[in-house]
């Protein structure tokens, strides 16, 4: 196959698949929900945890890493490809599941198939990714900051290795692509919540608004068909 044609295959692939909604079909079969008008708004695994039930969280969570995650780079090393567009494929899926094609550019925050991307190129990242998120959740009890933290990590550590800067620029792009999904979330602006809050919570807590439980059970059983 001809390179550039193989490259065109491997980035279209990385973005359609990272548009398959999988939490949003599992809601839809399981509980006849839209996950994004419940809850947090994202359609992922998180969502889906607090509003389909935790034994899915299994199912979509395996899709979103090792295929959605995984596969793009896969595919472009099984074409004998360069690192650059195993990087750019990669990235794509995961632009592909915060806007998907198939939902009207709603979807999740990335975090699944960014795991599964870090598992085939970028394992000693993850391994301090996982590290930092599970240490702030055990002490904080609030994940958010402390993903925001991992994520900022990744390009700090990507060139504390000298790592190639193919493998830099996955990690920068990582971190921009978060914190955009992050600022242009799925939600409307709530009543009585100034901009730069909505900006700052969106950042910082990953919602529109403090309380994290009237976040999370949001319009709970309204959707509900």
């Amino acid at each position: 196959m001809d390179e550039r044609i193989a490259i065109a295959v491997v980035l279209f692939y990385g973005y359609l698949l990272g548009s398959v909604p999988m939490s949003y079909v599992t809601g839809r079969l399981v509980k006849g929900i839209d996950l994004r008008k419940v809850g947090s708004g994202t359609v992922g695994a998180s969502n889906v945890w607090y509003h389909v039930g935790h034994a899915w969280i299994f199912p979509v969570s395996v899709f979103d890493v090792f295929v959605k995650g995984m596969t793009p780079a896969l595919l472009a090393r099984a074409f004998d490809l360069d690192l650059g567009p195993q990087v750019w494929a990669s990235l794509l899926a995961i632009v592909g599941h915060n806007w998907p094609l198939f939902l009207k550019f709603q979807g999740g925050r990335g975090i699944a198939p960014t795991v599964g991307v870090l598992l085939s190129m970028g394992r000693l990242e993850l391994a301090v990714f996982l590290v930092i998120t599970t240490a702030g959740w055990k002490l904080v009890q609030s994940s958010a900051v402390w993903v925001l933290i991992a994520f900022t990590s990744l390009p700090l550590l990507a060139i504390w290795w000298n790592r190639p800067s193919e493998i830099i620029s996955l990690m920068v792009g990582i971190l921009l692509v978060t914190i955009s999904k992050r600022l242009a979330s799925n939600s409307l602006r709530p009543d009585g919540v100034t901009f730069p809050r909505l900006i700052l919570n969106r950042l910082f807590f990953d919602r529109d608004i403090a309380d994290h439980d009237a976040w999370i059970k949001r319009n709970a059983g309204s959707e509900v068909r």
